[in-house]
């Protein structure tokens, strides 16, 4: 187990942010918007994690294999409720992937229910880079 810290300085420097937009027509703006935390590496690791991040109240998904081409463990945090979470625990530093800032503002913007408008669908693919 790690304590709050430790489990602040998993997320700084060994978490990705998943961005994804695909095309959906049951949407109201045809497209939809999906965000995760993504942390690699050892399963030992991830487990610890895991059970650590249950103790600050946040769920994630651990799998013994990402996918067939990729068959390394991987520990996801999904869900608006757990990211908001996560953005809540992690104080404002700068982090190793340089990408907190945008998670941040992802995980706001899908909090306000942005994401579902044109215009919140616009930044998100700013933060992206499709635009």
């Amino acid at each position: 187990m790690f304590s709050k810290d430790m489990v602040i300085g998993i997320l700084l420097s060994s978490a990705k942010m998943n961005l994804s937009i695909s095309l959906n027509e049951e949407a109201k703006i045809g497209y939809s918007v999906k965000l995760s935390l993504d942390i690699r590496g050892k399963k030992e690791f991830l487990v610890g994690l895991h059970r650590s991040l249950i103790m600050q109240g946040i769920e994630s998904n651990l799998k013994d294999k990402e996918q067939l081409s990729r068959p390394k463990p991987i520990l996801k945090i999904t869900g608006k409720y757990n990211l908001w979470k996560v953005k809540e625990l992690v104080p404002n530093l700068p982090d190793s992937n340089g990408e907190w800032k945008d998670f941040v503002r992802c995980v706001e913007l899908m909090n306000e229910n942005k994401h579902l408008t044109l215009d919140g669908l616009e930044i998100i693919m700013k933060i992206k880079g499709v635009l």
